[in-house]
């Protein structure tokens, strides 16, 4: 099994709509977790209009060990988990069991500072593990080219001395593919949406190690 935890300790930037459809790009033999309280995947699957099944299991700090134990039981090839922007036991546990971390920010200095933080948790996992897992991505999220910090997001995000992954613009094709119940390769199959999340699933999957 490789599993991919999309990963912040802000809200806001993308986060779920990213795991949604990233889990849409890497199909079939997918699972994704709804890990986040808000459950923002699991409402996105209720149409069952998405090709993968949507598992909600809520991870807090009272359910470390059993939610570890019920992730790693999963009967799926490859699982995606949309984690709770949350800093603390519940997302240092569930970054020790995977193998890529993808850190999607947007360009805002409070973004910047939450990567800081969940790059500190990832470092601890690695020693924990003392290996190179989790690998980090750092994911450019809800881009707008036509301001500043836009422009700039990769060359400060290069600076963390992480990969940083192809860019996600801010789409309404996102905000329309979720009223759809759809991941926006079956909502808009060849938009400029589709191919930024086939560009960023594609370099997700070498680094999982995924045929």
């Amino acid at each position: 099994m490789a599993i991919i935890a999309l990963a912040n300790l802000k809200g806001g930037v993308g986060k779920s709509t990213l795991a949604v459809n990233i889990a849409g790009a890497l199909g079939p033999k997918i699972a994704l977790v709804d890990a986040d309280p808000q459950a923002t995947a699991a409402a996105w699957a209720d149409g069952g209009n998405l090709p993968f099944p949507v598992i909600e299991a809520a991870l807090t700090g009272d359910n470390v060990e059993s939610w570890i134990a019920d992730v790693l039981a999963i009967e799926a090839p490859n699982v995606v988990i949309d984690l709770p922007p949350v800093l603390g036991d519940a997302t240092a546990a569930a970054l020790a069991i995977c193998d890529v971390a993808v850190i999607p920010v947007s360009p805002s200095g409070a973004d910047l500072r939450a990567t800081n933080k969940a790059l500190e948790l990832v470092s601890n996992a690695r020693a924990a593990r003392k290996d190179d897992r989790p690998r980090v991505l750092l994911v450019p999220s809800k881009v707008d080219r036509r301001t500043a910090a836009g422009a700039e997001i990769e060359a400060v995000l290069h600076d963390y001395g992480e990969p940083v992954g192809p860019s996600v613009s801010q789409r309404i094709a996102h905000v329309d593919a979720f009223s759809a119940g759809q991941w926006v390769g079956d909502y808009a199959r060849g938009s400029a949406a589709h191919a930024e999340i086939k560009a960023l699933a594609s370099v997700i999957k070498r680094m999982a190690g995924r045929p």
